[in-house]
């Protein structure tokens, strides 16, 4: 009888410690592992840039006047035409012409205005034909659209980053950019806005028009050489004074790595004393909360 007792109690025992084992068993099947995506550490250069709001003018303009006092008496062009050298613009008939209209006296006094440069009619003074000018008056501008300059009131502290001769990118929109290059810098500092004017010589084949407003990147630092990883792969705290990445090792294994921040864009961080090399692979997604050694399923 006693022993029948013990075979009973170790069969119970055993009963016991089977089901605790393939309860713990299921349960650590039903921990949930996070998915996530990785990509690679890579080296190489990234530079620091800094963007302004620059405009076009055109650098040359000729102010059209009127050599006499008379009439304007026939206008060949209107504003916003494209002229030549030479062009013949105005023709202005003098008092004594038109007094004198009708006898045989000619073309005396009756004066041609010809264009002095190629260029755009940017302003035009005279609505009409028929209008009176006065000796020295303004009939039109002619802008010489072929030395369009690219005008950037640099705030004073950078001026250290230009010089003449100084490259630069010029950008009109997301798939619009070329280059320019600092032309002339003004000796003169904005007394309010304690800025400088830069004119930069865009290099393009494109018809820039006057005013128009376009971003100018000027480079602040280069480095290269450098460990560069995915800016959604860096996590930060709430006050954003700690960066850091998560790595994967074993194929499995996400483990924390503390980051100091260098020059970052809007695709790449460069990342300063991290100790990574171009065989890691860090969380791309899904690393927001993980805590250090966290088990991840990879996918692609």
């Amino acid at each position: 009888m006693r022993n029948i007792s013990l075979i009973f109690s170790i069969c119970i025992i055993s009963f016991v410690l089977y089901s605790c084992s393939k309860k713990e068993a299921k349960e650590e099947e039903q921990t949930p592992v996070v998915t996530v995506k990785t990509s690679p550490v890579t080296f190489g250069g990234i530079d620091n840039k800094l963007s302004f709001n620059g405009k076009t003018i055109y650098l040359k303009k000729n102010l059209v006047v009127s050599p006499i006092a008379g009439y304007i008496q026939k206008m060949f062009v209107k504003f916003g035409d494209t002229v030549k050298k030479g062009q013949l613009l105005f023709e202005i008939q003098t008092k004594e012409n038109k007094a004198l209209q009708g006898s045989n006296e000619g073309n005396v006094g009756i004066i041609h205005i010809f264009s002095p440069s190629n260029g755009v009619i940017s302003t035009l003074n005279i609505a009409a034909s028929g209008a009176y000018a006065v000796e020295g008056a303004s009939l039109c501008t002619i802008a010489e659209s072929n030395d369009v300059m690219v005008q950037l009131n640099l705030p004073f502290e950078f001026n250290s980053l230009v010089k003449k001769g100084t490259k630069c990118t010029l950008i009109l929109g997301e798939d619009t950019k070329f280059e320019g290059t600092v032309y002339q810098i003004l000796p003169t500092v904005d007394e309010a806005n304690q800025t400088q004017q830069i004119l930069i010589k865009p290099q393009t084949n494109k018809k820039l028009p006057e005013n128009l407003n376009l971003a100018v990147e000027i480079l602040k630092a280069r480095h290269s050489n450098s460990c560069l990883i995915p800016r959604n792969a860096v996590m930060t705290n709430e006050t954003q004074t700690d960066f850091w990445v998560m790595k994967v090792v074993n194929k499995n294994l996400a483990i924390k790595v503390p980051i100091t921040k260098g020059i970052e864009n809007d695709n790449v961080v460069e990342a300063l004393s991290s100790g990574l090399t171009n065989s890691d692979v860090v969380i791309s997604e899904g690393a927001y909360g993980l805590n250090d050694s966290t088990v991840v399923k990879v996918i692609k």
